[in-house]
């Protein structure tokens, strides 16, 4: 019984697959697929906004590719070819590109014969002076095998590294009692065996944080092919995404704790999606030193970039106590009452000088610039993030402030942008309230 189901399923995979066509022809990408009912598809080629590439276990086995077809206005790709060679993936990528350019070209050159008062050929033919070729390189970005050591070493990554440590740790003395490896180290190191277990369960962090790091990045290569960028990435799980330059928001420069001795930064990005859906953040590049960033975007989305000589301006230094206060206050609030009750009392003013010295480090690389068409916010928590929003990309803007902002004289600019499914906000408080003033008038300059 169960072979026949078996027999079945295949037999009706291979008829699917053997039912399902595509071409391209007549400015059209044609599917039709079906077995008991034939569906066919007509999909006007300028309509096309990306083209994704994806390798799995299965089609690396077999070198096949999974071939996904998104359009402008979709809530889901409108074609899946589940698994085609790598050539035809490729030739049918490109030869989707060169018909959408064509078409492009067209209706410039039809639009420039009109204009002259001539008419064009119906096959659409440009009779008039041929345009130079121009053999351009494509801008490359590729991250380097060194590069993910340090990626490696994200608080995130980190994060999950240790959780899992501690997880195995915990289990070792249950799957192998007659062991007993914790009583083995305390008994041969005496004092100094739990720094050295500490020192042994972060390196082992650092190595699974690393593995991940290789696993998720290695290969990672951005290219900016005209007015898209084609992003590759990968070990086991090969993917090939396609992000048009009108979808990107904003750009989201992250300086992870971990990295900032180093000099290091991940670059991502807030683009905004199909139909119903609200985007998603896209990571455009793993990990690159401050001093590219700039020419970075200059490259891959000159939009963004922003003139080196622009400096932040800084918080107010009255606004320490915003950053400060609040949780440290709670901390110590906390410590009061759980010293009576409990012996872990002495970790109170740990955490409280912690908080304190985190909350003034953010205050003093939290600021803000504002050009003629982008608000730039920085901000911290534990990484440093820097936020870059054209002015016809925010969503909403809202200026706020609290009892005790408002008897500072400080408020919170708050902005929205098209991504993920509710959109993503970023705010910054502590800025004084003629500054968010000028950002509102900023953002709405013909609003009394």
């Amino acid at each position: 019984m169960i072979a026949a189901i078996v027999v079945c399923m295949l037999g009706f995979g291979i008829l699917s697959w053997l039912r399902y066509r595509y071409e391209v022809s007549d400015g059209q990408l044609k599917v039709e697929q079906g077995i008991w009912v034939t569906k066919r598809q007509f999909i006007p080629i300028e309509r096309i906004q990306t083209i994704d590439l994806t390798e799995g276990l299965l089609h690396r086995i077999f070198r096949v590719t999974r071939v996904q077809v998104q359009t402008a206005g979709g809530n889901k790709p409108e074609v899946v070819l589940s698994a085609v060679t790598r050539k035809e993936a490729h030739h049918l990528r490109e030869q989707l590109r060169a018909h959408k350019t064509n078409a492009q070209d067209e209706g410039i050159a039809e639009t420039d014969s009109l204009e002259a008062g001539k008419v064009g050929n119906l096959s659409g033919d440009w009779t008039g002076p041929t345009k130079p070729e121009v053999d351009e390189q494509k801008p490359m970005y590729k991250s380097s095998l060194g590069s993910l050591f340090i990626a490696g070493m994200s608080s995130g990554s980190m994060g999950l590294a240790i959780a899992l440590v501690l997880a195995l740790m915990s289990k070792v003395d249950e799957i192998f009692p007659d062991l007993k490896v914790f009583q083995m180290v305390v008994d041969m190191f005496e004092f100094a065996a739990i720094p050295l277990i500490v020192a042994a369960g972060l390196l082992i962090a650092w190595v699974l944080g690393v593995c991940l790091s290789i696993i998720k990045f290695t290969n990672f290569t951005i290219i900016r092919s005209g007015d898209e960028l084609v992003i590759s990435r990968g070990l086991l799980e090969r993917r090939q995404v396609t992000l048009p330059l009108a979808r990107i928001q904003a750009i989201r420069i992250v300086e992870d704790l971990l990295w900032q001795p180093f000099g290091f930064a991940a670059i991502h990005v807030e683009s905004v999606g199909y139909g119903n859906e609200k985007g998603e953040t896209t990571l455009l590049f793993p990990l690159l030193r401050r001093t590219e960033i700039e020419r970075f975007l200059q490259r891959m989305a000159p939009r963004f970039a922003v003139q080196s000589t622009l400096a932040f301006e800084a918080l107010p230094h009255k606004a320490w106590r915003s950053y400060v206060l609040p949780w440290t206050v709670i901390f110590a609030i906390a410590t009061a009452v759980t010293v009576w009750f409990t012996n872990w009392g002495w970790l109170g003013p740990i955490l409280c000088l912690g908080s304190a010295l985190l909350g003034y480090r953010s205050f003093k690389d939290a600021g803000s610039m504002l050009t003629n068409d982008m608000l730039v916010l920085r901000m911290r928590r534990l990484a440093l993030t820097t936020v870059r929003v054209p002015r016809n990309r925010i969503q909403s803007c809202r200026m706020e402030h609290g009892p005790l902002e408002r008897r500072w004289g400080l408020a919170t600019i708050g902005i929205s942008v098209a991504s993920r499914l509710a959109g993503a906000q970023f705010e910054l408080y502590g800025l004084p309230v003629s500054k968010c003033s000028a950002i509102m008038k900023w953002y709405r300059p013909n609003h009394k």
